[in-house]
């Protein structure tokens, strides 16, 4: 049973985004879409997160693009494509977990629901 929960032919994937800016500054907007789907502005306070989920599609091209916007200070990229960078790389035929967190020091990228600090990797500066 474990290797079945383990293993599915449609997997899937949770992005989670996390201000982790600091209190009583701007509120940070994050706007993400892909070719199909808008997911629309999403306000987060300092500490708030904010997730969504999608299955691959089936030539597995599917990619999520995001800006970033914190005062004047904002930033913009693919935070998912298959084969392709941080989030995109996960296991085939395996559920995967990302979490971006934004700090005032830039944006960060981790793999899993709650990692711990140590486990995030620096990847973008603000503009």
């Amino acid at each position: 049973m474990q290797i079945i929960s383990a293993f599915t032919l449609h997997p899937n994937y949770t992005l989670r985004f996390v201000s982790g800016l600091p209190p009583n500054t701007d509120l940070l907007k994050v706007h993400c879409q892909s070719r199909d789907d808008d997911i629309g502005d999403r306000i987060l306070k300092p500490g708030d997160h904010f997730d969504f989920s999608f299955h691959m599609n089936l030539p597995e091209t599917t990619l999520y693009h995001c800006g970033f916007f914190w005062g004047p200070k904002h930033n913009n990229f693919d935070v998912f494509k298959r084969w392709h960078g941080y989030c995109g790389s996960i296991k085939l035929f395996q559920n995967g977990y990302c979490t971006w967190l934004m700090k005032d020091s830039g944006i960060y990228f981790a793999l899993g629901p709650n990692p711990s600090p140590g486990d995030f990797k620096f990847l973008h500066s603000w503009l």
